[in-house]
């Protein structure tokens, strides 16, 4: 009888701690997935990581603003940590009881899903007899990357330091070598906007990322400076140059419009209503497009030790076209004689390609996981 009793208890308690889950159906022909509940303080929390099994949701931690940035459906939440408060296109919502980090892993109440969710998304979600009715997650799945080696044909662009070396041909050998990489390594496919020593409008390059439906574009530079002396990496994005230095660069990149594709007319058509309408279009992208730059240009530092000159924002013809995550990158100086050498020398231009891989790979697993 003492055996059958210890039994009984055992199984009560047992039941107290199962842990209970909400059904998640969809409105199209898709296997039903389940969010699974634990209580912590009498209360029903799941971790925010099953929002990514069930939407494909996107989750990013950003511990300096103390915040939890979720994109599903397209649509960008805000968590608040410590807090019981997510933003939603400038609206607040409550969902009653905070976040809390539990073993590493951040837990969101129950109500959320419940309550909070379906009222901001009515049109995606709902909930129906204890059951979420979803309409099916959006694809996530990184599938294509352009890049771009700047320049080609008529455009040498810069000018190395003993006037005999050009970018344009040596952005178009670390392009084989990312191209390489990435293929050899992940599930991608990589299109290059030039693939010989040929002109290519700015204009071609943003479209043929866009007609390709690419979810990454990559403009590969070498700089060029008056000062000989002048060395070092950065990435840009698309944005309006905040210094002038980024201005310097940003009229010499710009400026194969003119010297190439017609003059002020070839400059204007840049300038006309349809770019205006590009840049709306392409600034969705421009959160992505800056924490891309400013992984990428730490994964250059590190794999290289060449100077950091930063993450940088200039005015680019060749970014305001894209519409997804674009950045451009200066590899070096050619007019310094050292970084020629260097950007000439294949296992250098080997630590480049590796660096820019890494990054892809690491944007890849970012919006898959």
């Amino acid at each position: 009888m003492k055996y059958k009793a210890v039994c009984i208890v055992i199984i009560l308690m047992l039941g107290s701690c199962l842990v209970n889950a909400i059904k998640v159906e969809y409105t199209a022909q898709m296997s039903p997935e389940e969010i699974t509940m634990v209580k912590i303080g009498g209360v029903d929390y799941f971790t925010i990581n099953q929002l990514n099994k069930v939407f494909n949701a996107t989750i990013n931690e950003d511990v300096i603003e103390q915040r939890l940035e979720v994109s599903l459906y397209n649509e960008q939440l805000i968590f608040l940590m410590d807090s019981s408060y997510v933003t939603h296109m400038n609206e607040v919502y409550n969902f009653s009881f905070p976040i809390v980090l539990q073993n590493g892993r951040y837990m969101i109440p129950a109500v959320f899903i419940k309550t909070v969710l379906p009222t901001i998304l009515p049109e995606k979600i709902s909930l129906s007899r204890n059951r979420i009715i979803a309409e099916p997650p959006v694809d996530n799945t990184v599938r294509t990357i352009v890049i771009d080696p700047g320049h080609g044909g008529k455009d040498p662009g810069a000018i190395g330091h003993t006037r005999t070396v050009y970018e344009k041909d040596i952005v178009l050998d670390i392009a084989f070598k990312i191209k390489k990489l990435v293929e050899m390594n992940l599930d991608l496919e990589v299109v290059l906007t030039r693939d010989k020593d040929e002109f290519v409008t700015l204009q071609e390059r943003t479209q043929l990322a866009n007609q390709k439906n690419a979810d990454l574009f990559l403009s590969l530079h070498c700089n060029a400076h008056n000062n000989n002396k002048t060395h070092g990496i950065e990435v840009y994005y698309l944005s309006t140059a905040r210094t002038d230095e980024a201005r310097a660069v940003e009229a010499m990149e710009n400026a194969v419009v003119y010297k190439y594709e017609g003059g002020e007319d070839a400059v204007q058509r840049y300038d006309d209503l349809a770019y205006i309408l590009a840049d709306m279009a392409q600034s969705e992208h421009l959160e992505e497009s800056s924490r891309f730059a400013v992984k990428l240009q730490s994964s250059l530092i590190a794999n290289t030790n060449a100077y950091n000159r930063g993450v940088k924002q200039a005015n680019f013809y060749v970014l305001r076209g894209a519409f997804m995550p674009a950045v451009l990158i200066e590899f070096g100086f050619i007019t310094n004689r050292e970084e020629q050498q260097k950007l000439l020398d294949s296992s250098y231009q080997n630590k480049l390609a590796y660096a820019v891989y890494e990054e892809i790979k690491s944007f890849k697993l970012r919006y898959q996981r």
